[in-house]
């Protein structure tokens, strides 16, 4: 009996073995092998907060398989939402886009399906910025390196600024915290700065590049080099005391005497007539004195202008004189009076 019992008891085990064999085999044939998702896509690359928008795509199950869409935003906004593939692909039911939209900035969007790890999920990136949304371009913005740069005060310092992918077209060059008088042309990235003679010193801004949602920059510093002032000053104004004039930069310690020019014979004389004739129709005709003096003044008199000397007119001398005295030649002389005798001693 004891025997029998055994041979029952080993019998119903191969029994259930066997039943979990074929349990075994059936969840291997419904659980896929492969479960990712392979591609994602938004039917739109922009739209505005008040529109809707629908995620897409594809994985590489064939057959059917639960995805999960998990939105997050740049302040903790988040929005998951469910699908279920069918022959490989996917479509979510539309979101409204104020429905996760509350914050500017930049939000993910991962795609995994039940047998995928979060981490391991597609991820794709779109921009909300004053009420509308981007996709992120599937491309990367990147500066080419510019540098540290050194110039001189009252020199041009002149660069260009560029982007590796020389395919992007629409990128926007800018300057953040830039020096007074620098400039980047927005479209060919050409930068510009010419330093006055007070700019001397370290300059640290930034060169930024944007495209679409997508931004790059680099921290570069500019150091200005003082330039030694090479102008000479003007001189200080010299004032000397009246009847003076400055000599090599200093005043002379008396007056210069300028000795009279010589002006010779005026140009109406004739040389071979007697000079003494134009002094007389000076002296006699006042018409010829009007228009001798009114023409000829740089000359002192009619005789210079001839060549004739000045003649000397002596002054008459007067005065008074004391008892006693006589101006004689202009000076009080003492004179002799004869001596009477009194009318006693005549005899």
């Amino acid at each position: 009996m004891f025997f029998k019992r055994l041979e029952n008891k080993s019998t119903i085990v191969r029994a259930k073995l066997g039943l979990f064999s074929v349990f075994s085999l059936i969840l291997l044939m419904i659980i896929p092998v492969h479960a990712d998702v392979t591609s994602v896509s938004i039917d739109k690359e922009s739209f505005s907060i008040d529109d809707k928008f629908t995620i897409s795509g594809t994985n590489d199950d064939e057959g059917g398989v639960m995805l999960v869409a998990s939105i997050k935003g740049p302040n903790a906004e988040k929005l998951n939402r469910n699908a279920y593939s069918s022959g490989g692909e996917f479509t979510f039911t539309p979101v409204n886009a104020d429905d996760i939209f509350k914050s500017e900035g930049t939000y993910t969007i991962t795609l995994f399906t039940e047998y995928q790890q979060p981490v391991n999920g597609t991820v794709i990136k779109i921009e909300y910025n004053n009420g509308i949304v981007s996709m992120f371009p599937d491309f990367e913005l990147i500066l080419k390196e510019i540098g540290n740069k050194q110039v001189d005060e009252n020199e041009k310092l002149s660069f260009t600024a560029s982007i590796t992918d020389s395919q992007i077209k629409d990128e926007e060059y800018s300057l953040e915290d830039h020096p007074s008088g620098a400039t980047i042309n927005k479209d060919t990235g050409a930068f510009s700065w010419t330093p006055t003679d007070t700019q001397a010193g370290g300059y640290i801004f930034d060169i930024v590049v944007k495209s679409g949602p997508l931004e790059d920059k680099e921290t570069i510093t500019v150091t200005v080099a003082d330039k030694p002032d090479t102008t000479e000053p003007e001189p200080e104004e010299i004032v000397c005391p009246q009847g003076m004039e400055p000599v090599n930069g200093k005043c002379p310690d008396k007056p210069v005497v300028e000795e009279p020019k010589e002006l010779g014979l005026a140009s109406f004389v004739d040389e071979t007539r007697d000079p003494q004739s134009y002094v007389d129709r000076y002296n006699n005709e006042e018409t010829y004195k009007e228009w001798f003096d009114a023409n000829f003044a740089e000359y002192d008199s009619i005789y210079q202008a001839v060549g004739l000397e000045e003649p000397i007119v002596e002054e008459k001398k007067f005065g008074i004189c004391g008892p006693g005295t006589k101006l004689i030649d202009g000076v009080c002389t003492i004179v002799e009076r004869p001596v009477v005798k009194p009318w006693w001693q005549f005899w």
